[in-house]
């Protein structure tokens, strides 16, 4: 099993090596790039599929996976996994299977040599993700990935927003973004789609909207003037003010405002070296029946004057929500200092 396994990853390189030989005779001698030949990824945004021999993927294994891959996806209106996952046995992982966006191939055999965790891009397909778990038995894989499940998870979703990110990029409707910095510095890239439904010195509301989905995001600055801003208390109020005061509801006397029911979190964190608060949560419409998922990424401006906030947010009452939400919050990351 374990020589298969590691026989489908040199064919792999072989193929790539191979392809890129032929092509060199009728290409630039300094294109090097070997995924530039690799095809595209197939399955649908979200979908992880878990290369593991079916005796391992009903046992203790599995659930394992199951566990860090399919649990709720943090603050939506109702249970969706944080990934959809999907099985086949090693001796059925070929064809279109390689070529799938994420991939976890677990190796469980007496015979492994080295047990880890591998990591892995572009493997067999571009944009790819391929997490490899090497063990010589089931106890060993099962702490393996209780060790590791932060680095698993954030693997997968970071391959799934740098994809939506660089579609962004490809994309972009650079009208939205020259916009957006002229007025806060720098801006996220808003894919064509995107338009300005709303614009003041204080609030930027991009919308992208069709019949029965309203992806909004709504960019505010204000004044920073005390450390104090940045806690949860202040922010949640100030927020939600913003919201009653920018973003009005279908119905007289109706607007934006938070879930009473839920506390959204309220996290530091750090991307690409970035320090910012996330808000994450629920939002609804005072006196009318809409709701759904937000995010916000919250952080002073590169001269500390003020405080700006990227809030991304998600109405789509007849849809599952998890995947509009992750499209959003991945433009939200995708924001550049001018």
């Amino acid at each position: 099993m374990i020589k298969k396994k590691t026989t489908l990853f040199v064919l792999a390189a072989t193929i790539c090596i191979t392809t890129m030989f032929l092509a060199s005779s009728c290409r630039n001698s300094a294109d090097t790039d070997p995924s530039r030949y690799l095809p595209s990824v197939s399955g649908n945004a979200g979908d992880v599929l878990i290369v593991i021999n079916r005796n391992f993927w009903e046992g203790e294994v599995g659930d394992a996976l199951r566990d860090i891959l399919a649990c709720d996806y943090p603050f939506l209106p109702q249970r969706e996994p944080v990934f959809t996952l999907y099985n086949t046995p090693h001796s059925s992982f070929s064809g279109s299977f390689m070529v799938h966006r994420n991939i976890i191939i677990a190796n469980i055999s007496p015979e492994i040599d080295s047990a880890g965790m591998e990591y892995h891009s572009n493997v067999w397909a571009k944009p790819q993700v391929v997490v490899g778990i090497n063990a010589r038995d089931e106890k060993e894989a099962v702490a393996m990935i209780g060790e590791n499940r932060e680095m698993i998870v954030n693997t997968i979703e970071q391959g799934e927003r740098d994809r939506i990110i660089n579609n962004s990029i490809k994309f972009e409707d650079r009208s939205v973004r020259e916009t957006v910095t002229g007025i806060i510095g720098g801006s996220p890239y808003f894919p064509r789609g995107y338009t300005i439904k709303k614009k003041t010195g204080e609030c930027i509301w991009i919308s992208q909207e069709t019949t029965y989905v309203n992806q909004g995001i709504l960019v505010f600055k204000f004044p920073y003037t005390d450390p104090a801003q940045l806690s949860r208390e202040y922010m949640e109020k100030k927020l939600y003010s913003l919201w009653q005061k920018h973003v009005p509801g279908m119905r007289e006397n109706s607007y934006m405002t938070p879930n009473r029911l839920i506390q959204p979190s309220f996290e530091n964190i750090s991307y690409r070296g970035m320090p910012m608060i996330e808000m994450r949560g629920l939002w609804e419409v005072e006196n009318d029946y809409m709701g759904g998922p937000f995010v916000c990424h919250i952080f002073p401006d590169r001269q500390n004057r003020n405080i700006i906030i990227l809030n991304g947010f998600v109405y789509a009452p007849k849809y599952d929500k998890r995947n509009y939400l992750r499209q959003v919050e991945s433009i939200l990351y995708s924001f550049r200092w001018k």
